[in-house]
């Protein structure tokens, strides 16, 4: 089996690790599964998750990895969009992956003349945004940028509670634009189908390891994977519960730490 897991309140919070969480990946590594790594979070790049999971002792490698940022600028090679400008609202991880895969990068804080318009506003997490990216990313959009978003996440999980997510700031954008962002990251399937592409893995041995429904779940039942839901993240058991029938996650477990009674 191949297990896709998420990381913002699946492996880790923030900074600290979710008790048992390396142990339990070592051991399905062992098992003989494979393993990968998929996450919404654009505030830092591949290479940057790769040293972050590591560090906690997940012992992964750069193709386990799927980051929305990455995988943002994997889309956009794809469109034969090197040498373009892009409008990002986002942090250093995915002004970095944007810049890797060929692009022009932009932001509110740019200390170069910005130009008159772009081909692309690409916009993730922020926690610098401020007005004038939001005016900036309207009046680029109005001149015929595409918009794209990394996610849709209105919130994530972290130290001290939940935070607002890189979805509250698409909003804003959307609002602001009158144009409704083409989302990369989960529940869209891109990032899904590469993973499984790099590991050459069918739909029907792949389970999706997630802590929120609109996302993580979805991301999986659209590509018709097994589902699992923990509830260490987002999500609590009475709302985790009230999904029925084919909606309902596969399995529901207090943490991933579970998996070993199951695999």
């Amino acid at each position: 089996m191949l297990f896709v897991f998420d990381l913002d309140g699946v492996l880790y919070r923030d900074n600290s690790i979710i008790a048992g969480a390396p142990k339990t990946v070592c051991y399905l590594r062992k098992a003989g599964h494979k393993i990968s790594f998929a996450t919404n979070n654009a505030m830092l790049s591949r290479k940057a998750y790769v040293k972050k999971l590591n560090n906690m002792g997940f012992d992964c490698t750069p193709d386990e990895v799927m980051a929305s940022a990455y995988a943002a600028g994997l889309y956009l090679k794809s469109k034969r969009a090197g040498g373009k400008k892009v409008f990002v609202v986002g942090e250093k991880g995915l002004q970095q992956e944007l810049k890797t895969a060929g692009l022009k990068v932009f932001t509110g804080r740019s200390r170069v003349s910005l130009p008159k318009s772009t081909a692309y506003v690409v916009v993730g997490l922020d926690r610098k945004f401020n007005y004038k990216a939001l005016k900036l990313a309207r009046e680029y959009i109005e001149k015929g940028a595409k918009l794209i978003a990394t996610n849709k996440d209105y919130t994530y999980p972290g130290k001290g509670g939940i935070f607002p997510g890189g979805g509250s700031l698409v909003a804003a954008v959307e609002a602001a634009s009158g144009v409704e962002a083409f989302v990369i990251g989960k529940p869209m399937p891109f990032m899904l189908n590469k993973l499984r592409e790099i590991n050459q893995i069918k739909s029907k041995d792949t389970i999706v390891v997630g802590d929120r429904y609109d996302t993580d779940i979805v991301f999986g039942k659209r590509a018709k994977t097994k589902t699992i839901m923990v509830l260490t993240g987002v999500t609590s058991k009475k709302e985790a519960l009230k999904y029925n029938g084919k909606a309902r996650p596969d399995l529901i477990l207090k943490s991933v730490c579970d998996l070993k009674k199951y695999y």
